[in-house]
């Protein structure tokens, strides 16, 4: 790992915070061990903002039960949606880990959000979380009137693992005469599963992302080897992403994953995909959630937000 970076003050205060969570020494769980240390990022999201109506369901979906969280920023009826499907590296976090930066997206883009708590591994590994969100894009679209959202203004976005699970939906519901979607945001986003890029590399000891957390990760999500070379669970391998609707891609200048998110973003422009795509100069994986302690994870939210505006 480079050792000679220079963070700003906020983001280094957000590092010192993550070094000394406390964990529990009566935890024998390591992936329930894991969860709970990444559900206490909660607070470096900062104040949770006033949002008119917010409600969990469980949405009856052709993959079965589907926990969600609607977030309305207003009582209008027929607003767009953003389906958001939250990081954590396809075995960690919740509708609480990302609570906070969803009100503040909510309000600030003026539409419905709805997060998804998709099914995790290793007790769910691929496909299933990714099959729960397909399914539950095609149930919003045919209950939007039971949602009271509009049908014809419906996108995706995600952070990390969320964010790859989103752009997959995306082409799937391009593929499969799915709803036809306005956008899809990817906030750093998971696309490569072989960890071998220059920034896999020059941040392999990691700062708030390691290789060696990466590689137990796709071991969880992706036992079997073979399928971590599947488009689905890779969305850097597919080979044909013509089509897709307008992407946003966000990355971090000290992130491991910053490589394959731009990789990403110029396959999309290859394939005539329009793409807004933003490089947050020394920012750290992770900082979309702290806007609490970093300013620049509000910049973020509120450049989804104007894109999110802009589509719909």
């Amino acid at each position: 790992m480079t050792t000679d970076l220079a963070f700003k003050p906020a983001v280094q205060a957000a590092l010192d915070y993550i070094n000394h969570i406390p964990t529990d020494p009566a935890q024998t769980d390591p992936i329930a061990g894991a969860r709970d240390f990444y559900h206490r990022f909660i607070p470096m999201a900062g104040t949770p903002a006033l949002v008119k109506n917010v409600q969990n369901l469980t949405l009856p979906t052709t993959e079965g039960p589907v926990d969600v969280r609607i977030y309305r920023p207003s009582d209008t009826p027929g607003l767009p949606v953003t389906v958001y499907f939250h990081g954590g590296w396809f075995y960690l976090g919740s509708l609480d880990t990302h609570d906070t930066p969803l009100r503040a997206l909510t309000n600030a883009a003026d539409c419905v959000v709805i997060s998804i708590d998709y099914a995790l591994a290793p007790e769910h590994p691929f496909p299933k979380g990714l099959k729960e969100g397909i399914a539950v894009v095609h149930w919003i679209a045919a209950h939007a009137d039971e949602l009271q959202v509009d049908a014809n203004r419906i996108g995706v976005a995600g952070d990390s693992a969320g964010a790859a699970l989103a752009t997959v939906i995306a082409r799937h519901a391009k593929e499969n005469n799915g709803p036809a979607l306005r956008f899809q945001t990817l906030i750093y986003p998971v696309t490569d599963a072989s960890l071998q890029t220059p920034s896999w590399k020059e941040f392999a000891e990691g700062l708030n992302l390691d290789l060696a957390g990466a590689e137990l990760a796709w071991s969880l999500y992706s036992p079997h080897p073979q399928n971590r070379q599947h488009p689905d669970a890779a969305p850097l391998l597919a080979e044909d992403l013509t089509g897709l609707p307008p992407a946003l891609v966000i990355t971090a200048e000290y992130d491991p994953l910053r490589d394959e998110g731009m990789a990403y973003a110029a396959a999309l422009r290859r394939s005539g995909v329009p793409v807004q795509e933003t490089l947050y100069e020394g920012m750290i994986h992770g900082f979309f959630q702290m806007g609490g302690m970093i300013e620049e994870g509000n910049t973020a939210i509120n450049e989804t937000a104007a894109f999110i505006r802009k589509h719909f």
